[in-house]
């Protein structure tokens, strides 16, 4: 039977580990049928392969694939999720940590029934890596104290991006559906790309101190001091409240030469973006949040590039709310619900639900906090605030 037949059949039941290649290692033909034929599924060949078999499939048939874990999530694959959940139905899943499988990546096994059934349990499990025992397998299933949920995929529909979040409560499913946006809120902006950081970048004491603008408050302030180097908030380690003020940027004459940074072939390498939020103070996290979620408040003076992740807001006290309500346990499994991976994204920020109650003790406490590690910060003879130590 030649391929050709094969591929027209329909089938009761298909099971597979397709390949996995992401979108930057096709070849120009690949790349073109991809994004002809699979509009929703083109950032990977595994996740084509999802939606071409579940094509295939005659009505009632099922699907089960091993693939990667990144179309549970991710906003690139949102337009196939939400196809999925409206069209199929999720029966069984099991999300596997990563090293499970022995791949240094979050792995997901799923079973898809063909047609969609309204109100529908699916089972949903994780498995650990610390869970597997030294045959190669999970010591119990279900895993005692795992994350193991029997829940129906129309409450996914009730979280922006419709992310295969599996583990979510009642309740808090329901703040996703009354509470407003984080855009609604705040502000979040990505920031500068320059292009080369090695070149534009440096830490603040490798350059004349008398050349950096420590306190900029707009563009024109920055441009009128005639300074070449100005604070660059580049994200950091795992820090809450205040601090990583390390690097600063090249900006002499409005980024003149970061404006101009340009290949051989003359095309511009840097992305100077949202200027206009440029030297605002600012709500900030790393891009990678591997540690879990830190949020800083950042002072007036700086320019964040896209590994400082940005939000902004004219009101000071909603920036201090949303620095408190994002540092508490429950701003983590937010963000976690959005997004697993360690990479932090200004689009899963946007969709982190907020119930707006600026309850004047919690600013309180948030000020004191940011006072707090400000001056923890500055007892660092590296840092630009630095007086003297306290051992003194």
């Amino acid at each position: 039977v030649c391929v050709g037949e094969l591929l027209q059949q329909k089938y009761d039941i298909a099971v597979t580990n397709p390949p996995y290649m992401g979108s930057s290692g096709f070849n120009s033909t690949l790349s073109t049928f991809a994004k002809k034929n699979y509009k929703n599924s083109k950032s990977d060949l595994f996740a084509m392969f999802i939606e071409r078999w579940n094509h295939a499939l005659n009505f009632d048939g099922y699907n089960s694939m091993v693939t990667m874990q990144s179309w549970m999530f991710l906003s690139s694959y949102e337009s196939m999720r939400k196809n999925i959940i409206s069209k199929l139905t999720i029966t069984n899943l099991m999300h596997m940590e990563n090293m499970v499988m022995g791949i240094a990546f979050g792995t997901a096994v799923t079973i898809f029934k063909k047609n969609y059934l309204k109100g529908f349990k699916g089972t949903y499990h994780q498995i650990k890596f610390k869970d597997i025992s030294q045959k190669d397998s999970p010591k119990s299933l279900p895993i005692t104290g795992n994350r193991f949920n029997q829940i129906s995929q129309d409450e996914f529909t009730k979280i922006p991006g419709q992310p295969i979040s599996y583990w979510v409560s009642e309740n808090l499913i329901h703040d996703f559906v009354i509470g407003k946006r984080m855009d609604e809120v705040v502000t979040p902006k990505v920031g500068l790309q320059t292009g080369d950081n090695n070149y534009f970048l440096r830490e603040w004491w490798e350059v004349e101190h008398d050349k950096i603008k420590f306190d900029a408050k707009s563009i024109p302030d920055a441009v009128e001091s005639g300074k070449k180097w100005f604070p660059y908030n580049k994200g950091g380690s795992f820090r809450r409240w205040y601090g990583n003020y390390d690097y600063v940027v090249n900006w002499e004459n409005d980024g003149q030469e970061i404006r101009n940074f340009v290949d051989d072939k003359g095309k511009l390498r840097s992305r100077p973006q949202n200027t206009e939020y440029y030297f605002k103070e600012a709500i900030t996290w790393p891009l990678i949040t591997s540690g879990g979620l830190s949020v800083r408040y950042r002072e007036y003076g700086s320019i964040h590039d896209v590994s400082g992740m940005s939000a902004f807001s004219d009101n000071v006290d909603v920036i201090y709310y949303i620095i408190g309500m994002l540092n508490t346990p429950l701003g983590n499994n937010i963000l976690r619900i959005l997004n697993p991976t360690i990479n932090s994204q200004i689009g899963d920020f946007r969709n982190i639900p907020v119930i707006v109650n600026q309850k004047y003790e919690i600013i309180n406490f948030v000020q004191q906090a940011i006072l707090l590690t400000k001056e923890d910060w500055d007892l660092n003879e590296n840092t630009w605030n630095f007086k003297i130590s306290p051992l003194i």
